[in-house]
């Protein structure tokens, strides 16, 4: 987490549970924390089993024609990028133990037009679709790769949007009037511990929706 403080707490909860953890610094965007962050898992666990991909930033619900270059490379850099860069340093663990499992937080604006801006709406396409070939890609060599496509979760998620545009959100609340409620962290956490766990041993490049029925209207 590029949280540092916010990492340690959730490490203090774990250890006071009997579980272990460590916090790592990461920034995601940054190659150099993404190979130190693998790198002190394996160190301290002697391996990797299950990779989550859970980093990711709003944009400002700008549509296409409002789109600037830096807020495009910035949103990217975290939503997909980032995803690339550590299924990109996992994968060879994963191969040599023949098993592994990545988890991509995607989003329902993955899916839909109609959830976020044209940028964060993107990136999220492209995680369902780098998590479809990359379920497919390693199917024989052990290795799963699925996604989770949240709804509106009670998340900090919303503090990354800093100058919102007021016709993009507009349009964007057409939407939100269909939103059944907003979920818990805890509920998307206890799929991705489905999805990490060899119950879910037969799915693979999947994309399951979590939002209370949001995208079902």
């Amino acid at each position: 987490d590029i949280n540092l403080e916010g990492a340690k707490a959730v490490v203090q909860e774990i250890e006071a549970k009997g579980g272990t953890a460590i916090a790592v610094k990461t920034d995601i965007t940054s190659q150099a924390d993404v190979e130190n962050l693998v790198d002190t898992a394996v160190e301290t666990f002697g391996t990797v089993d299950v990779l989550v991909n859970n980093a990711g930033i709003m944009d400002n619900m700008e549509p296409a024609g409002d789109i600037t270059d830096s807020k495009w490379e910035q949103v990217f850099a975290v939503n997909i990028t980032g995803v690339m860069r550590t299924t990109r340093k996992v994968i060879p663990i994963f191969l040599k133990r023949k098993k592994g499992v990545i988890g991509n937080i995607a989003s329902a604006g993955g899916l839909q037009g109609c959830r976020a801006g044209a940028i964060y709406t993107s990136s999220k396409f492209a995680v369902v679709g780098f998590t479809r070939n990359t379920g497919f890609m390693y199917a024989d060599e052990g290795i799963r790769c699925n996604a989770i496509a949240p709804g509106a979760v009670e998340t900090n998620i919303g503090t990354t949007m800093t100058n919102i545009n007021m016709f993009g959100a507009s349009r964007q609340n057409l939407s939100m009037a269909a939103n059944p409620r907003t979920g818990k962290p805890e509920e998307i956490a206890r799929i991705a511990l489905f999805l990490a766990s060899d119950d879910s041993s037969f799915i693979n490049g999947a994309v399951i929706v979590a939002d209370a029925g949001w995208t079902a209207c």
